[in-house]
């Protein structure tokens, strides 16, 4: 071959490279990409789920968030919209979520004779499961609020600790947070997670920062709890949505 034609193959082979090059960064990034997600918010208008429908909607997605009465649910944006629903109820659940990508449950009610059982947050994970059996392959993902009072602290859980009195309205709602872990692990391969507040949680700041640990309440450097804004919780939630990191599993938000 001469030295021309061996030139123009060279050349040739570096445009095919570079061109290659420049289609796999292409689709390297597309793969990142984050597109618009569908979003169900069942607690839309309460403490944490105002904080997450807000974070949701300032990054583009869709939200609809589902109230009993979804006249409270004044929220202009475009991306959202308000429907009637009970969370606890299986029929209006399957009229609702059926093309979410995801489903996002930040309740919370007494149970009767402050029972865990009839807890909403126990029957409302109950409801999904059920809801998701019908839907099968199609059925989508559920991020429900759990309480810091089923994470460990020296070895030791919360609702053991001491600090709350059996039969107590307060008691029953803690235990449902238990139940409703029990009722996700019990069904192989449901996709759920759930995110429980790694110390106390109230409105503050939105700073973006946060850490994810187990079972175990997250702790600084003095063993001091660290605890989470409601802002910053909201945070973790969609950054969970956009980029799963924990489908089937428990995770603690703190700083």
């Amino acid at each position: 071959m001469s030295k021309f034609n061996l030139s123009a193959v060279e050349g040739l082979l570096a445009r095919q490279i570079t061109a290659g090059l420049m289609l796999a960064g292409c689709m390297l990034l597309a793969s990142f990409s984050v597109s618009a997600a569908n979003l169900v918010i069942y607690g839309a208008s309460g403490n944490i789920g105002s904080k997450i429908v807000a974070e949701a909607l300032s990054r583009g997605h869709k939200v609809t968030g589902v109230s009993r009465k979804p006249e409270s649910l004044t929220i202009t944006n475009p991306n959202f919209k308000a429907v009637k629903g009970d969370v606890t109820d299986l029929n209006s659940m399957l009229e609702i979520i059926p093309g979410a990508d995801a489903v996002i449950m930040s309740i919370r009610g007494n149970g009767a004779d402050n029972s865990a059982e009839e807890e909403v947050d126990n029957k409302a994970s109950l409801t999904y499961i059920a809801a998701a059996k019908k839907l099968g392959s199609k059925a989508p993902r559920v991020l429900q609020v759990g309480n810091q009072a089923t994470l460990y602290r020296n070895g030791v859980q919360g609702l053991k600790s001491g600090k709350y009195e059996e039969g107590t309205a307060f008691y029953g709602r803690v235990m449902a947070h238990q139940l409703v872990l029990n009722n996700y692990q019990a069904v192989p391969g449901l996709k759920w997670t759930v995110l429980s507040p790694s110390g106390g949680i109230a409105a503050g700041k939105r700073t973006g920062k946060y850490r994810i640990g187990g079972d175990d309440v997250l702790t600084d450097e003095s063993g001091k709890e660290t605890g989470i804004s409601q802002e910053d919780f909201a945070v973790a939630f969609i950054d969970e949505v956009e980029h799963p990191k924990a489908i089937g599993k428990r995770i603690g938000i703190g700083y």
